[in-house]
Formats: C-alpha cells, structure tokens, sequence
C-alpha cells in the first residue's frame, strides 16, 4: 500500500510541474460552474461530534456565523446536511443532461453514416474496423435506408453510456478522486463521528470563537489544524 501511494504522490508532482496551470485553469471553470469543489482540510479547525442532529446543528450554526469554504464529513449520509450547510442544489444532472445528450447525437450521426455513406470510403477506407461496413445501404421490400426506429436500441444505449460516463468523470473531478495519500481529518469519522471543518481562510474565521462555538454545541474533540 506504501507503494502504491509512493507511486501516486509521483505521479501527481509530475502532473502538477507539467499541467499545473491547465489544472488551475480547469479547477477555476469547476468552481465557477459548479460552485463546489472539494479541498483539503489541510488548515483550520476541526471539531468532532457524536450524531448526526449535533452535525446539522453545527452547520446551521457555522453557515449563520458567516464562515465559508467550510465542509462536513460524515460516516453515512445526512438528509437536509447540504441545505444546512447552504449548498444549492448540484448543478452535476447538467453534466449528466448534456454528455447524454452527446450520446445521443453521436449515436444518430454513426448510424445514420453507417446506412446513408454521409462520410466517403475514401476517408473511412483507412480506420474501419469492417470492411463490410460500407457496403450499406441494403434495400429490403423497399424499406428506406435510414428507418429511425429501429435506431432507437442504440440511440438509449449510448445516451445512457455517455450521461453515465460524464457524470462519473464529473463527479472524480469535483472530489479530486483518486486520491490515496489523503489522510482522513480524524480516524472514527469512517466509523461513527462527525466531524465540521472551518478553513483558516474562511470570512469571518477567529480561531477562539469557532472553538467556543463549537464548545456550546457540544462537540466532543476541537483540534487546529496546519
């Protein structure tokens, strides 16, 4: 397994000498298109609590207070946890709705040049996997070569294929997935803590206040971190 992260950590310090700006890039069009993005809780204040009514109460609290950039982690999840923590609804079903959408086109576009010979064999002659596949379009009982319901099968599977795809793709880059050498912010939240996470660059952060704040709600561990 040390291996493996050693492998990893490499591998993200040569991604980030070479594309380094195109990530940065990249991570800014997420934020601004999707409003969320996970970070790491690598400075701030970390504050433990042992239900899930003490969690949905600690960030109603810290979203009142005014903190931002703050996150909650949780063994399983809470109904009403994102609305408490003033998160609007994803926008990721937009992703989902547009990558099927590409589905749908490209499997329209590859049946319909399949039958109908929209692109000449003289530029598909060198990439077809079947010679066969020009020889289209067949003529049956005077059927037309291009039936649009029998396209239906293909045209579903791919739009399913691609929105399911891009969702997922969407969904690894918004939570900086895969990440092996990320270190949990405390080791039961996996089992049965919760945990709330203020970064020092938060508005309105006051190392002193968060504390007693999160002393009169009852959390069981407040730890700084960075």
């Amino acid at each position: 397994m040390q291996m493996i992260e050693k492998i990893f950590e490499s591998l993200e310090k040569f991604l980030d000498k070479f594309f380094g700006k195109q990530i940065e890039f990249l991570d800014n069009v997420l934020i601004k298109s999707f409003k969320y993005r996970y970070e790491e809780p690598t400075s701030g204040i970390v504050a433990i609590f042992s239900s899930p009514e003490r969690i949905l109460l600690a960030a109603k609290k810290a979203k009142e207070k005014g903190y931002t950039g703050f996150d909650c982690f949780t063994p399983f999840p809470i109904h009403g946890l994102e609305h408490a923590m003033g998160h609007e609804r994803s926008r990721l079903p937009y992703l989902t709705f547009f990558a099927g959408l590409l589905g749908l086109l490209t499997a329209i576009f590859l049946q319909y040049n399949a039958h109908e010979n929209l692109i000449p064999y003289t530029i598909t002659r060198l990439i077809d996997a079947y010679p066969n596949l020009n020889s289209y379009p067949l003529n049956y009982g005077g059927k037309p070569t291009f039936s649009w319901p029998a396209m239906i099968p293909i045209c579903f599977e791919l739009t399913v294929l691609f929105g399911a795809l891009g969702t997922v793709t969407g969904l690894f880059l918004l939570s900086r997935m895969p990440k092996t050498s990320r270190v949990p912010v405390h080791e039961a939240v996996t089992d049965d803590k919760f945990a709330i996470w203020i970064p020092a660059s938060s508005n309105n952060y006051n190392a002193e206040e968060i504390k007693t704040l999160f002393q009169e709600l009852g959390a069981e561990e407040i730890k700084v971190v960075g």
